[in-house]
C-alpha cells in the first residue's frame, strides 16, 4: 500500500470540478490548486501553486494545459484525466478531434503520467459509442458524471495495490493539437458527413462555426443540408430562398439557415447575393 497524506487536485474547467466533486468523501484529506473560481468555489482546502514545493505527494490533475515538469513527475505519484480513449487522441481538444474524426467509440482515461503528453500506465477507461447525434459537451457531461462516479474507487484502488495499471500500446498512439479560431472557420470544401460533425463539435464552449463574407466574420447558428452530385464552384451561393443562403459543399450544399454578427445580431440573407463567395 503506497502511503500518501493528502491528494491535490490540479486544474480548471468543468474537467477539475468533476474530479473534485468525486473526491468529496476520499479516504484522504483533498487539496486544490487552481485559477478557476468555480473550481475553487467547490473547494474545501487549497495548496500552494507552486508545483515544485511537492514531494511524494499524489497529484491528481485534471483540465491542466501547461507542461508538469519532469522534476515534479519524478519526486511525485501523479495522475491525469484525459478525455479520449488513450492511447489515441494525446493533446488538447481531444473528444472535439475525435468526434471530427468520425471515431465509433470516444471516452475517457485515468492514467499514470510520464514526461510525455498523455503518456503512462492506465487505471481506468471508459468506452461510449459514437452515435454521430450528441454534440461534444453532450459527451463531455457523460464523461465528467462518469469521472465523478469512479475517480476516488480508482485512487483508492491504486494507492491499496488493488488495480494493475495497463501499459499504453504507441503503435495504436495517434497526437493533436491545440484548436484555434481559425480552426472553426467552415471549410466547404469538406462533405456533409464532416459538416454535420462539426457542428456536433463546435458548440458552447468552444468557439461556434462560422463563414467570413467581404472580410466581416458571421457565426452560424443554424443549417440543413440538401445532398447533390453536381459540380460546381465550392463555397459559391449558388441560391438564397426562404429557406437560407446555398452555398456549394463538395457532396451537395449548405443551407445557412441562421447567422450573426460579431455581436450576437441575426443578420439578413439580404446581406448576400448569389454568386457571392464565402471564405475568400
Amino acid at each position: 500500500m503506497k502511503e500518501f497524506k493528502r491528494i491535490i487536485v490540479i486544474g480548471d474547467g468543468w474537467g477539475a470540478i468533476a474530479a473534485l466533486k468525486g473526491m468529496k468523501d476520499f479516504i484522504l484529506p483533498v487539496y486544490v490548486v487552481s485559477n478557476d473560481e468555480d473550481v475553487l468555489a467547490v473547494a474545501e482546502r487549497t495548496a500552494d501553486a507552486d508545483l515544485s514545493l511537492y514531494h511524494d505527494e499524489l497529484l491528481l490533475f485534471s483540465g491542466y494545459k501547461p507542461i508538469v515538469p519532469k522534476e515534479v513527475l519524478n519526486t511525485n505519484c501523479c495522475i491525469n484525466i484525459h478525455y479520449s480513449l488513450l492511447p489515441q487522441y494525446r493533446g488538447l481538444h481531444s473528444t472535439v478531434w475525435a468526434i471530427l474524426n468520425d471515431e465509433d467509440f470516444l471516452g475517457a482515461t485515468i492514467h499514470l503520467m510520464t514526461e510525455y503528453i498523455d503518456d503512462g500506465d492506465i487505471l481506468y477507461q471508459y468506452k461510449v459509442e459514437n452515435d454521430r447525434v450528441k454534440t461534444s459537451r453532450q459527451y463531455m457531461e457523460i464523461f465528467n458524471d462518469k469521472i465523478k462516479d469512479v475517480v476516488a474507487d480508482v485512487i483508492k484502488r491504486f494507492i491499496e495495490g488493488g488495480l494493475t495499471p495497463q501499459k499504453q500500446d504507441k503503435s495504436q498512439a495517434s497526437w493533436v493539437g491545440k484548436r484555434n479560431e481559425k480552426d472553426c472557420m467552415i471549410d466547404c470544401a469538406k462533405p456533409i458527413a464532416y459538416q454535420k460533425a462539426f457542428f456536433r463539435a463546435l458548440v458552447n464552449p468552444y468557439p461556434l462555426p462560422y463563414i467570413v463574407h467581404k472580410e466581416q466574420k458571421y457565426v452560424v447558428t443554424k443549417v440543413a443540408y440538401h445532398p447533390s452530385s453536381v459540380q460546381t464552384h465550392i463555397g459559391r451561393i449558388l441560391n438564397i430562398d426562404n429557406e437560407g443562403i446555398w452555398v456549394k459543399i463538395s457532396d451537395g450544399y449548405m443551407i445557412i439557415k441562421e447567422l450573426c454578427d460579431e455581436n450576437n445580431v441575426i443578420v439578413p440573407y439580404s446581406k448576400f447575393r448569389i454568386g457571392q463567395y464565402v471564405n475568400k
